[in-house]
Order: C-alpha cells, then sequence, then structure tokens
C-alpha cells in the first residue's frame, strides 16, 4: 500500500473504553513495580483492548489471553502491546497519548508482526481513537502523519470480512448523540464529505459507515448512510442512501440497495445506473424495538447490516 498522508481527525475512529477494560488495566499494572512499567502495562492494555473491541464489532477473531500483551511475565521483560489475530498472527497495538505526533516502536516488537496500529488514549483514560495502521516498520520514531485510514486494515491483512453483521444497531441510541461500532455522526466523519447533503437533512441525526465490497476480482467502497427523525407515539421516521466512497465521484452501477424486513422479507430496493452520486430507498418508519436489515449487494459480492429501534 502506498503511503499517503492524510488528516487524521477525518478518519479517527472513536471507542469508549468499558470498565471491564479498564479493570483489567489496573490489574496488570499494579502486578509490576511502581514507576514507568505500570504506566506502560496499563496504556499498552487500554490499546489492545479498544483494537479487539474493533475486530469484534467486525467479526475477526482474536485470541486475548493468548497474547504476549496479556502475560504478566512477558508484559515485565518487554514492551509488548500485541493481540492474536486467530489464524493470522499478531497485530501490534501501540498507545500514543494526547497531542503526540510520533509513536515510539520498540525493538522487541518490529519482528513477528502483521501490522501495527496506533490508539490514541485520552487523559481521562475512558475513551480512545483507532488513529490508523501500517503494516510494516522501518523506524523506531513513526509520524503519525504517515499512518494509513483503519477501514483499509482487513483489505491491507487479507482478513476475512462479515457478509452479515448479526448485533444490531440500536438507533434509539443515535438520538442521545451515542455511537458504537464503525457506524459515527457524519459530523465526526467529515473525510465522507456529507455535511452539506442538503440544507434539510440537517433537521435529521445522521450516521454512516465506510462499507467495502469485497468481490472475485477486486473491491469496492462505498458509503451507507442512515437519517432518523422522530415522530409521535415513539415512532422514527428513516431514509437510507448510498453514496460513493470519499475517492470517487459516482457510484459503480448496478449496485443494490434493499430493505428487508425482520423476518428477511424484500420491503423496497432500488439499483444504481451509470453517473449515480447516490441512490435512496423510499422513506419508512418504525416503532421501538422493531428491526429491520438493509444489505448492499454488487455482484458477488454483498454485506447486510441489521438495525432495531
Amino acid at each position: 500500500m502506498i503511503n499517503q498522508r492524510f488528516n487524521l481527525e477525518d478518519y479517527t475512529l472513536p471507542i469508549i473504553i468499558s470498565q471491564e477494560g479498564r479493570d483489567i488495566a489496573t490489574q496488570f499494572a499494579l502486578r509490576h513495580p511502581k514507576g514507568s512499567k505500570r504506566e506502560q502495562v496499563y496504556l499498552n492494555t487500554l490499546a489492545v483492548w479498544s483494537v479487539n473491541c474493533y475486530l469484534e464489532w467486525m467479526q475477526i477473531a482474536t485470541e486475548l489471553e493468548a497474547s504476549d500483551s496479556w502475560n504478566p511475565i512477558i508484559q515485565l521483560c518487554a514492551n509488548v502491546a500485541d493481540l492474536q489475530v486467530k489464524g493470522v498472527g499478531r497485530l501490534e497495538c501501540r498507545p500514543v497519548r494526547e497531542k503526540q505526533q510520533m509513536v515510539s516502536i520498540p525493538p522487541e516488537v518490529t519482528i513477528d508482526r502483521i501490522g501495527y496500529v496506533v490508539v490514541r488514549i485520552f487523559d481521562h483514560l475512558k475513551t480512545a481513537e483507532i488513529l490508523g495502521f501500517v503494516k510494516t516498520i522501518t523506524q523506531e520514531m513513526l509520524p503519525l502523519g504517515q499512518l494509513q485510514p483503519i477501514e483499509g486494515l482487513l483489505v491491507d491483512l487479507q482478513l476475512p470480512q462479515p457478509a452479515e453483521f448479526l448485533i444490531p444497531v440500536r438507533l434509539s441510541l443515535w438520538l442521545r448523540d451515542e455511537w458504537e461500532g464503525l457506524w459515527q455522526s457524519i459530523y465526526r466523519q467529515p473525510a465522507f464529505g456529507l455535511r452539506s447533503s442538503s440544507r434539510s437533512d440537517e433537521d435529521f441525526v445522521q450516521g454512516a459507515k465506510l462499507i467495502d465490497l469485497k468481490m472475485q476480482l477486486g473491491s469496492q467502497s462505498v458509503v451507507l448512510w442512515v437519517a432518523l427523525t422522530p415522530e409521535t407515539e415513539g415512532r422514527i421516521a428513516v431514509r437510507v442512501r448510498l453514496y460513493p466512497a470519499p475517492q470517487d465521484r459516482y457510484l459503480p452501477p448496478n449496485v443494490e440497495l434493499i430493505l428487508l424486513s425482520e423476518t428477511g422479507d424484500i420491503l423496497s430496493e432500488v439499483q444504481s445506473r451509470l453517473q449515480d452520486n447516490y441512490i435512496q430507498l423510499p422513506r419508512f418508519r418504525g416503532t421501538p424495538q422493531e428491526q429491520f436489515s438493509i444489505t448492499v449487494r454488487l455482484r458477488d459480492a454483498s454485506i447486510t447490516e441489521r438495525f432495531i429501534f
């Protein structure tokens, strides 16, 4: 992959560090002498925990307890923050603090790694941001500007990607500005270029996610956009669009956007034509706890996202 500089703020992936994650980091840190080693182990653990959360969202199997970073003896002897990806290898997860512009890569982690992910740990230690990754390391201090967007990690490492996300996205959380997994408010993902979709869209809660459709002859990225409008009696009106990836002007022709009921029946569908800059399903409504799915399909590739009101 060619190293190209990008704006970190446009591509970061926010992660909420759970109480369980912080408790494990504290438990590991307290096993070691006071001082820099404790802080090192604590931050390394939070970084690994954050990347593990991301891979779990992507339904990529990991072996957290088999990782060297989960071994107290190796923690003491080395500065490691690896995550074992099942059947693939060790992914190094390096932490940085707020305002740091470079990440240190210890000599002991420059071999036996399938890639390096950099995680910013905020000072309050309750949230993190996955900043990006590189596949190989040639220097001890890596400028953050040399990172690649995290969305390319699965493609670059040839990791399997799920055809269907089994855990439904809870839309009620979006109304409280709470976001899970790879779904984020469009205002936190300016790289998607969707802030100015239209003036009327400003009254909607808008979320978006970058989707990579893996095909036999390559891959195609698109952006799935979902907008919500609360109505009376707990109902929520929904609009769903599909946009081209930020680097593309138009959607590929013949990409399908399909609305499915909870039982899998097709409720509506639309297909892109030549030079469509987006496609949109007819507006629909739902009530609390009602579920639906959206499928994006292009030739032999498809991804399905589940939602619950």
